[in-house]
């Protein structure tokens, strides 16, 4: 299967993927309530091959820059769990290619995506977030593939040539843009 992403990603061009990628038979839908009788959506719903419910988020900067968005997000996360609902977080910051789809959601296809991983076009970086969403960052950019994880480290040195490291990465992530890890 080929799927193929113009521009950057946003969530609807990640749920058309993700829908077909798991076919019409297991994709539930788009801002789908996954607990019943609770007001919370989760941006997208599918079933995994082993028929358990996966929800994923498609998470933006508000995600890493807004504390009262982080306490949601776990507390939905919480709900998930209860139900016996995993949930995938997908930050704004990286592309679905085929790397990304096998390690988010455990899917084969040849994804076409031409746009880089990292902070290209976006003017909020790490030094934006709130302490928790730097937290956040710094344990998904390491548990990234290490190719993925070097085109972002790539793009945030980018960012520092052209801003000044204080504009983009906060003192407690600096050392990433040297070690990667």
């Amino acid at each position: 299967m080929m799927i193929a992403i113009e521009g950057h990603l946003v969530q609807h061009k990640l749920a058309a993927a993700l829908s077909a990628v798991v076919g019409a038979g297991a994709w539930r839908g788009a801002e789908v309530r996954v607990v019943a009788g609770r007001r919370q959506r989760w941006d997208m719903l599918y079933e995994a091959e082993d028929g358990s419910a996966v929800a994923v988020e498609f998470d933006g900067d508000e995600h890493y820059r807004n504390i009262l968005k982080v306490k949601a997000d776990r507390e939905k996360d919480e709900l998930a769990s209860r139900a016996n609902v995993r949930v995938v977080r997908f930050p704004y910051w990286v592309q679905l290619t085929t790397e990304t789809l096998r390690h988010y959601f455990e899917r084969e296809a040849n994804v076409l995506q031409t746009f880089p991983h990292g902070f290209i076009t976006t003017k909020l970086f790490p030094a934006s977030f709130c302490e928790l969403g730097v937290e956040r960052f710094a344990r998904e950019l390491t548990a990234l593939p290490a190719s993925v994880r070097q085109s972002v480290i790539a793009s945030l040195q980018q960012r520092v040539a052209e801003h000044g490291m204080e504009y983009v990465m906060p003192h407690k992530l600096r050392a990433l843009l040297v070690t990667g890890d």
